[in-house]
């Protein structure tokens, strides 16, 4: 990817570099850019992600061509339109097929983030088996609270990775623009998401996310660490649990936790009550401290593991 960090004053400028996340971004009217923008980005053919800052009156629109374009533009004095309403531009939206313009005064902090179209359905139909699915835009907002959550830790971790990181590498940053483009998928209202709340098709699980599963079950009666895991499922750590989560709603070692408690359940039922105890069974599926076993086990099985075992 192609990194640009840099602070100028200069109108013709700002827009240039605009229109490297947003070609069709274009600046109508400008004054005294003061403060300076101060802009970090990267970008590659089919994405792009931003996040600056700067101050100034100025009107501009930004038409997303072929792109969908994810926003956010906080500042004292912003006024978005976007088809022909107001939008509250401090909550991110999406912008696909008709421009968004962009009336502001005084200093704003922005971010960008636009994936190819081709891109975005592409990842739709990957992760709805639905191969003949194309992403249409039912509105701009994010659905709920918790897929903003969702979207605003993912995008806070691609701009450590993209923007921030000394130690970035380019397998890294591209599992960080999947991570994106998914979490942007899953955020906002499309013909997807509808796919997804209509429960039709069934959604596969990402390869990686596969591996790890594979790798969780067959050792889980070995010490685990979250580093075994990601090394198993060739991502990073935080990589993982970022798509772990956004595909089965739980961390890695969340499920570890549950497919121990449920070995440890089963040999409770086949065990024999006056050879085994809670635990040595307990100490077999990882669980040193016998208090905090029953009281999990309790919480997921609504019963004590020596009651378990004595039936």
């Amino acid at each position: 990817m192609e990194h640009t960090n840099i602070e100028t004053r200069d109108a013709e400028t700002v827009e240039h570099l605009w229109q490297t996340i947003v070609p069709g971004a274009r600046i109508n009217r400008a004054e005294a850019i003061q403060p300076a923008l101060a802009w970090h980005a990267a970008s590659e053919p089919g994405f792009g992600f931003c996040d600056y800052t700067m101050g100034s009156t100025m009107l501009v629109e930004s038409d997303p061509l072929d792109q969908v374009v994810v926003g956010r533009i906080a500042g004292p004095r912003v006024a978005g339109t976007y088809r022909r309403e107001r939008i509250d531009t401090a909550v991110p939206f999406m912008v696909v097929d008709r421009p968004l313009e962009i009336a502001f005064t005084g200093r704003i902090a922005a971010t960008a983030v636009s994936f190819a179209r081709s891109d975005f359905d592409e990842a739709a139909r990957r992760l709805s088996g639905d191969d003949s699915l194309r992403v249409r835009a039912t509105g701009y907002a994010p659905v709920n609270e918790q897929r903003l959550r969702y979207w605003t830790r993912t995008w806070e971790y691609a701009r450590d990775v993209l923007l921030r990181s000394p130690e970035r590498t380019p397998i890294i940053e591209q599992q960080a623009r999947t991570l994106m483009l998914e979490a942007s998928l899953l955020a906002f209202p499309t013909t997807f998401t509808d796919a997804l709340a209509a429960g039709r098709p069934s959604r596969p699980l990402p390869a990686p996310v596969r591996r790890a599963k594979a790798y969780v079950e067959a050792h889980a009666a070995e010490p685990v660490v979250l580093a075994d895991i990601a090394q198993a499922a060739r991502l990073s750590p935080r990589g993982l649990q970022y798509a772990f989560r956004a595909a089965t709603g739980r961390t890695p070692m969340q499920y570890l936790r549950r497919v121990r408690l449920d070995a440890a359940r089963a040999e409770l039922r086949s065990a024999d009550p006056s050879v085994e105890t809670v635990a040595a069974i307990a100490a077999r599926w990882g669980f040193s401290n016998l208090g905090r076993f029953a009281a999990m086990y309790r919480g997921e099985f609504g019963e004590t593991p020596s009651t378990t075992l004595r039936s």
